[in-house]
């Protein structure tokens, strides 16, 4: 928990991001997301140290992280919750089945971060915040990189739109494998509970192109962000 933290000389990563289509669910449907997210961002705070993440009227979520090489692993895991997320489909939530969330990540310093009082303020929420709406267009991608000196993470938005660009063509089966396989679990833990052989669980896998999201997170993770502590 963050208690009034001068965060004036670190670099934090933020997230922006709201539900593709989500009034396009069933009112049920729509309960039991609220639901699911909220455990998720409880699960993200204990696996995270130092994440902190709300959702807002429903379909928004804003998420800061003190650490900006493990972010691009929270949307990744927020993209493939979403995705795997169990709903009928329909003509009407077929945005929502393909592309699941649309998600701005920013990186920049904080003036505060105080959970306490709910208060979030910063350039990095503001640069995600901005970054989410060029996200309106499906077409143009669901996932962005913001920073203030972009010269500096060249080919970074590159590496995180054709992930995200992955990620849209998986199955909801392989978004679930891909769910458990970005919190660190194994291809035997994941097929026990999903209640699968592990044999599908790595056909799973080599079909949503793991190997290529598992490289471009270790790319993201290996960057030197100026600042970081």
């Amino acid at each position: 928990m963050f208690v009034g933290m001068n965060t004036d000389n670190h670099i934090y990563a933020s997230i922006s991001a709201d539900i593709v289509a989500s009034t396009s669910l069933s009112v049920n449907e729509t309960i039991r997301l609220k639901r699911a997210i909220e455990e998720l961002l409880g699960l993200l705070e204990k696996e995270f140290p130092g994440f902190w993440g709300r959702l807002v009227k429903g379909d928004y979520l804003e998420c800061i992280l003190p650490e900006p090489r493990k972010i691009f692993r929270i949307a990744l895991i927020l993209k493939t919750f979403i995705k795997a997320f169990d709903v009928s489909l329909t003509k009407y939530n077929q945005q929502f089945v393909t592309f699941g969330i649309r998600i701005a990540i920013g990186i920049g310093v904080m003036r505060i971060v105080e959970k306490a009082e709910g208060i979030m303020d910063g350039k990095a929420i503001y640069l995600s915040g901005r970054g989410l709406e060029k996200t309106n267009s499906t077409a143009k991608g669901t996932m962005i990189f913001c920073a203030d000196n972009m010269e500096a993470y060249q080919g970074v938005n590159t590496v995180v739109l054709l992930t995200d660009a992955l990620i849209n063509d998986a199955t909801r089966r392989q978004c679930n494998v891909l769910y458990y396989k970005l919190l660190g679990m194994n291809e035997s833990d994941i097929a026990s509970r999903m209640g699968i052989r592990q044999p599908a669980v790595s056909q799973h896998s080599k079909s949503a192109k793991w190997y290529c999201i598992e490289e471009a997170l270790r790319y993201f993770e290996n960057l030197k962000f100026e600042g970081y502590e």
